[in-house]
Order: structure tokens, then C-alpha cells, then sequence
């Protein structure tokens, strides 16, 4: 008796630890990694509506910004924003001391609404000119961005050096909803 009791308890033993594991692998493993799911994508749907929040508050700022960013754009006309690039450039080599040896300029336009007017350009001077070009470039009115400088001395002592930049100017063509 006492053997087929101790066979009993042991089937029971057995039966509960599989249907523990079993109960384990198909409802309680599931349900907390679909737990650790739900909270990650909470969190991400918080951030999101914090982000939204946020941008609701400075919906003011961010239109005057905007408004600024429309009133300095360049000019439809191409020939009119090539007029004010080209002043521009002479406004900065004028305002630094430094000479322009060569402007490329090439329009590209791109799909998401806008256009921009790239230059390379090559330009001498001392390093207290040429750094005061690179000021003068990004505090300007004009809607224009550095993009790539190079420096190399164009002579032994180093008071002569070459600045090779790479600068774009920003025209929106979509501005229909905007103005």
C-alpha cells in the first residue's frame, strides 16, 4: 500500500511541476513580456504627447520664427536672388578684408518644398580676415548656410592662407499656404 501511494504522490508531483511549467510557458511568460511591451509603447506615446504639448506652448514662437525665416528668404526671381547673393558676398568681403578669388554657384532644387542656391567659393587673406568672413557669412541677414571650410597657407610663414568654403542660400518655393 505503501508503494502505490508513494507511486500516486509522485504522479501528482510530476503533474503539477508540468502543468506549473506549461502554465508557465503559455499564459505567465506571454503575459509579462506583453506587460513589458504595453509599457514601452506607454512611455513612447507619453513622450510623444509631451513633445506635442510642448510644441502647443511655443505654437507663437515657433510662428514668428517662421514668419522671420519667410521674410528673409531669397527672392523668386532667380536673377534677383543671384543679385542679392552676390551682394551679399560683397557685403561679407567688404565688412572682413578678405578677396574672393572665385564664387561657383548652382541652383538644386529638392522635393520637399524648397530650393538652394549652392557656392563654393575660394577666398585670401590673413587668418583675423578669413575668420571675420566665416562671422560675417553666418550673422548675415541672408538666409545662408556653412557647410564645408578648408584653410591652407599659401605661403611659408602662414600669414597668407587660402579658405575654400562650401555655403548654400535657402529658397521656399511652396509658400503658398504660408504668406
Amino acid at each position: 500500500m505503501r508503494t502505490k501511494n508513494r507511486e500516486l504522490f509522485l504522479k501528482m508531483a510530476v503533474g503539477a511541476v508540468v502543468g506549473l511549467f506549461l502554465l508557465d510557458r503559455m499564459v505567465v511568460s506571454p503575459l509579462i513580456a506583453h506587460w513589458g511591451e504595453q509599457t514601452l509603447r506607454i512611455g513612447e506615446l507619453r513622450e510623444k504627447v509631451e513633445r506635442g504639448r510642448q510644441l502647443v506652448e511655443r505654437e507663437e514662437a515657433i510662428r514668428e520664427r517662421w514668419a522671420e525665416m519667410v521674410k528673409r528668404d531669397l527672392a523668386d526671381d532667380v536673377s534677383a536672388a543671384d543679385s542679392e547673393v552676390i551682394k551679399g558676398v560683397s557685403r561679407w568681403a567688404s565688412a572682413s578684408g578678405a578677396s574672393f578669388n572665385s564664387l561657383n554657384r548652382d541652383w538644386r532644387p529638392h522635393e520637399e518644398g524648397y530650393e538652394t542656391y549652392d557656392c563654393r567659393a575660394t577666398a585670401t587673406g590673413t587668418q583675423a580676415s578669413l575668420s571675420r568672413l566665416l562671422y560675417e557669412m553666418e550673422q548675415d541677414n541672408l538666409p545662408a548656410r556653412v557647410e564645408e571650410v578648408e584653410l591652407t597657407t599659401r605661403d611659408k610663414t602662414g600669414k597668407q592662407l587660402l579658405l575654400t568654403a562650401r555655403f548654400s542660400f535657402l529658397r521656399l518655393t511652396n509658400l503658398a499656404a504660408t504668406k
